[in-house]
């Protein structure tokens, strides 16, 4: 069984009633970034499966999840950085009908990112996987997001190995983006909280380590497009 296999985490009601987009430090008054992901950005407490914090699953707390990771560097590199988050599990879900759910993260839209880091896949459908819709459906999400036409944008493919990693790679060579690759890491235990949790699924999420190495590939990408010094 695949790594995608052993994630059960629900890919439904993954913020429970909360908002799926969050602007945090809002005040902020200098670069605009924005984190697109799912439940390895932001996952709502689940009592049920033993998750029992508002943040990336399954980082130990807030500030060890990628997310709080990069926005460190950001905030290192400009004290004033801002920040949003769109939580699109339920776009993942239904990507071949994507286009009629987007107006859900508009809060997100017209946050007005500079710099857009999206970070998804692993709950978009793989059995069947129709890469020609999924390329339509991202592209259109991306440009929904990018509201300036301007935003630098960074992909990166799933942290389990998926059918649709193609297609983002695609994506990437096709628009001239950024691609990070995290395939790698899902494949080795001591990157995710295997023994952690007694849920298997979220055990099959990334820890404190992988999350750390997510968000310096992330960071040294960033880096080498010259966005961070």
């Amino acid at each position: 069984m695949s790594s995608l296999e052993k994630n059960t985490v629900p890919s439904y009601n993954q913020l429970k009633d909360a908002p799926s987009c969050y602007t945090l430090n809002p005040d902020g008054k200098g670069i605009r970034v924005l984190f697109v992901g799912n439940s390895i950005t932001l996952h709502g407490i689940a009592e049920e499966i033993g998750w029992n914090h508002f943040c990336g699953m399954a980082a130990s707390a807030p500030e060890k999840d990628y997310v709080h990771l990069c926005m460190n560097a950001f905030l290192n590199y400009d004290s004033e950085a801002t920040f949003a988050i769109a939580q699109i599990a339920d776009w993942e879900r239904e990507f071949k009908n994507g286009s009629e759910l987007l107006n859900n993260y508009k809060v997100c839209r017209d946050f007005n990112a500079d710099v857009i880091i999206c970070r998804i896949i692993e709950n978009c459908p793989g059995k069947d996987f129709d890469c020609q819709v999924f390329k339509r459906e991202y592209k259109a999400m991306l440009d929904f997001f990018n509201k300036s036409g301007k935003a630098h944008i960074i992909l990166t493919t799933g942290f389990w190995r998926h059918p649709g990693d193609c297609a983002i790679k695609e994506t990437s060579e096709d628009l001239k983006l950024t691609l990070v690759d995290l395939g790698d890491l899902g494949e080795d235990d001591s990157m995710k909280a295997v023994g952690e949790y007694e849920h298997g699924g979220v055990a099959q999420h990334p820890n404190d380590n992988g999350m750390a190495h997510i968000a310096q590939r992330i960071i040294d990408a960033l880096k080498s497009d010259g966005i961070l010094k």
